[in-house]
């Protein structure tokens, strides 16, 4: 069998853990489900068409647009290599850009109401 001596640079490509992204993403997404923080409308419909019962299984490896949007309020895009290693540092770190940004709408009653 020969080595390979060469190796091609254009076949290698990042790919993100999904599941550290939505778990990272549901804690924004309800605000955009309640209408506090706005959307288009088609990225709502596509998240609740993934997550429905009988589709959830099929889309576990799937990353959709709302849950990327979700953590770029507060990191870099995760599906990005830098992007997904800083989103890893803020969850080692115990997430403190997520807590700063949900304590303005966990203060505000009018959120729960």
């Amino acid at each position: 069998m020969k080595k390979f001596s060469e190796l091609n640079e254009e076949s290698k490509y990042f790919m993100p853990d999904p599941s550290i992204v939505k778990k990272y993403a549901s804690f924004i997404i309800p605000f955009y489900l309640n209408g506090v923080l706005k959307v288009d409308d088609s990225l709502i419909d596509e998240y609740l068409e993934m997550n429905k019962k009988q589709n959830r299984e099929k889309n576990t490896n799937i990353v959709c647009g709302l849950e990327i949007i979700a953590v770029k309020l507060l990191i870099d895009n995760p599906l990005t290599q830098t992007g997904y290693e800083n989103l890893e540092k803020e969850i080692n770190n115990k997430c403190p850009k997520l807590e700063k940004y949900l304590r303005l709408f966990v203060i505000d009653p009018k959120n729960f109401l």
